[in-house]
């Protein structure tokens, strides 16, 4: 059987590590295993951004996190233009 490469908006190919990984249980968000999980993650992002400072992580569109920068960044009450 032939490998075909598709050149189409989808169906997409998929290599067998990325199949295999998406086929295990979802961890749960409120388990121990999530949690060293999310350790290391985090870790691992101020080990990537050279930074000793918090790092954090939006469940949110590209959108929510401007809207985030924003908020942070004028205080309350403050105009931006």
């Amino acid at each position: 059987m032939h490998d075909f490469r598709l050149l189409t908006p989808g169906p997409t190919k998929l290599p067998e590590q990325s199949r295999l990984a998406l086929a295990r249980q979802v961890i749960h968000h409120r388990s121990e295993e999530f949690r060293q999980l999310l350790a290391e993650v985090l870790e691992g992002l101020k080990y990537v951004f050279q930074t000793r400072n918090d790092v954090l992580l939006l469940a949110s569109s590209g959108t929510g996190a401007m809207e985030a920068a924003v908020v942070n960044l004028v205080p309350p009450g403050g105009k931006a233009i």
